[in-house]
């Protein structure tokens, strides 16, 4: 189990220095800001907005803004019209079954540096939010589900301690997580939150095999949920 990844002493919980992590630019606040309106919906699809109307909102000048609308339109979630706005796009079903063939070699990637390479202390975030998506899942509450859902990926990633898997993943976890926003049912929340606390169980006894097979059951169960999304409209 310990040979995959960097090597024996790292397969023992060994993480890789990262450093301090640095002050968050303005244009990163925006982002994150303008991000979540869009997943939660307070930005609709199809909704037109100004860089100004944003800046506004956001107490923020034009500049971060307008980096953060770039980054946004590179993930697909707006149209940028010059002279008539910002537009919301739609989400869309069948990318997101093609995100999902993308990512599953991505996760299944991140498992194993996270084997190698994860310290006692990630192992210790992961199980604490792993816990607490389980506890929002049965509770139903959509908003700390996503919320500690979001925690969780961005944990797991972070302890692969790969700065070019983690740049890439940013941008196809904020791709799903609006999709799911979208169409997630309530019901499917417990389900979904016990995979995910079977592969942080893998993860944590340092057992990549398991851990891969958990990430294979979750997109299996994820590629069903997105089909059957094609006969329902918008639960938000």
């Amino acid at each position: 189990m310990a040979g995959s990844g960097l090597g024996a002493a790292e397969g023992q919980g060994g993480s890789i220095p990262s450093g301090p992590r640095p002050a968050r630019s303005l244009a990163e606040t925006a982002y994150d800001a303008i991000e979540q309106m869009i997943i939660s919906r307070r930005l609709a699809p199809g909704a037109m907005v100004s860089e100004g109307e944003l800046g506004e909102e956001l107490a923020l000048g034009r500049t971060p803004v307008r980096e953060a609308l770039a980054r946004l339109k590179a993930i697909g979630f707006v149209e940028v019209h010059p002279r008539r706005g910002v537009l919301v796009t739609p989400v869309d079903i069948i990318k997101h079954l093609e995100l999902l063939e993308v990512r599953r070699p991505l996760d299944e990637t991140v498992a194993r540096c996270v084997v190698a390479r994860a310290s006692e202390a990630d192992v210790a975030t992961l199980r604490e939010r792993a816990s607490g998506l389980v506890a929002a899942a049965g509770a139903r509450d959509r908003e700390v589900y996503f919320r500690i859902k979001r925690s969780l990926h961005e944990a797991l990633v972070g302890a692969a301690y790969n700065p070019t898997l983690t740049s890439t993943m940013a941008a196809l976890h904020a791709q799903s997580r609006r999709f799911w926003y979208t169409y997630e049912p309530t019901a499917s929340f417990l389900d979904c939150a016990r995979i995910h606390a079977g592969i942080v169980a893998a993860v944590a006894a340092r057992d990549p095999e398991t851990a891969i097979a958990g990430i294979g059951s979750l997109f299996d169960f994820l590629d069903h949920m997105t089909r059957k999304a094609l006969d329902r409209r918008p639960l938000v």
